[in-house]
């Protein structure tokens, strides 16, 4: 990926159907991925930055005078090896399958608990990766998982498996517009998020997305990059472009390989040495885009799945826009 990139890419072209299934989660230092599983891009993720819906929106700020959390914990699925899914209500409908997703910026119910609700609903957009998703958007009464409650929240209607395979049987996918209303620990080992005992954040729709969003800084090959955060992605996902600029003289182990996401999206497949994450150097298998999309902001160099990290738990704090991990 230096000016010398190109002796190191593979001469095949593979095409990447829309999964079925994810790969599993690797070991600390997983192989390349394997031919024809490099699909799960189409997983859980509207990143952060990538949504394009009507400025004016009709929820409006929930009243502040916040509950604590006091410690609360709430156990959860690992669905697919890596999806968090808990029990939540959204208005009188209780007992649904929520899967929380950091690099969504606003949740998405699906379009059975829209129709129970009798929700008004407003034609919207977003885009992820190459394509554009159709939704609709409306307000919900009340959203409660755990100990985190918020009214009259402003969401996505649509089919949740256009927008994943592994979304098509869950209710909604809960984004940092809810989550970043409390700072929460994930346990894998347990299967238990475990709530900060802080007072909770108001909820209020709408703002710049990005500050949503919590961004980490890696070091890569002696270089600081800056990824988003999202428990909805499995793997790694870097700009090509931005991370050569980062990374004077990028080096990857072994060849890259060509292939297509999706209907059309060019992508290489690689394993990037000497990344240094939790005081040790890791080789990753990473995909890398040409260059990110227009309304991604400067400074971001892609997206980092939590399940790249193979931690054991993960810290998220909103109020600090830290991550921590072990």
């Amino acid at each position: 990926m230096t000016n010398r990139r190109d002796s190191n890419l593979s001469s095949s072209l593979d095409t990447y159907p829309q999964p079925k299934h994810p790969f599993s989660p690797g070991s600390c230092s997983p192989p390349p991925l394997p031919r024809r599983t490099f699909r799960s891009l189409w997983s859980l993720s509207v990143a952060c930055m990538c949504l394009l819906l009507p400025c004016a929106s009709q929820a409006e700020e929930q009243p502040s005078a916040p509950a604590n959390a006091s410690g609360a914990d709430l156990p959860f699925r690992l669905d697919s090896g890596y999806l968090i899914q808990v029990e939540g209500r959204i208005g009188d409908q209780d007992h649904l399958k929520f899967i929380l997703d950091t690099g969504a910026s606003i949740s998405i119910v699906g379009q059975k608990i829209a129709r129970k609700l009798e929700l008004n609903l407003h034609p919207a957009q977003s885009f992820n990766f190459d394509r554009n998703l159709q939704w609709q958007t409306a307000t919900v009464p009340e959203v409660q998982f755990g100990p985190i409650r918020a009214t009259n929240v402003a969401v996505l209607v649509g089919d949740l498996a256009h927008y994943s395979d592994f979304a098509g049987k869950v209710d909604a996918v809960i984004g940092t517009d809810l989550l970043r209303l409390a700072n929460f620990t994930i346990d894998y080992s347990a299967r238990h998020l475990i709530f900060d005992p802080d007072p909770l954040r108001g909820y209020s729709a709408g703002g710049d997305p990005m500050t949503k969003c919590l961004v980490i800084e890696l070091q890569v090959q002696g270089h600081p990059v800056h990824l988003v955060v999202d428990t909805g992605l499995q793997f790694m996902l870097l700009y090509e472009e931005r991370l050569r600029n980062s990374v004077p003289g990028l080096r990857t182990a072994g060849s890259l390989k060509m292939g297509t996401l999706g209907r059309s999206l060019p992508v290489k497949q690689g394993t990037l040495p000497d990344v240094v994450f939790g005081n040790r150097k890791h080789e990753l298998p990473v995909l890398f885009l040409s260059s990110p999309g227009a309304d991604i902001p400067p400074g971001i160099d892609g997206i980092v799945g939590v399940a790249a990290l193979h931690a054991r738990r993960v810290h998220f704090d909103f109020s600090r826009r830290t991550f921590s991990w072990e």
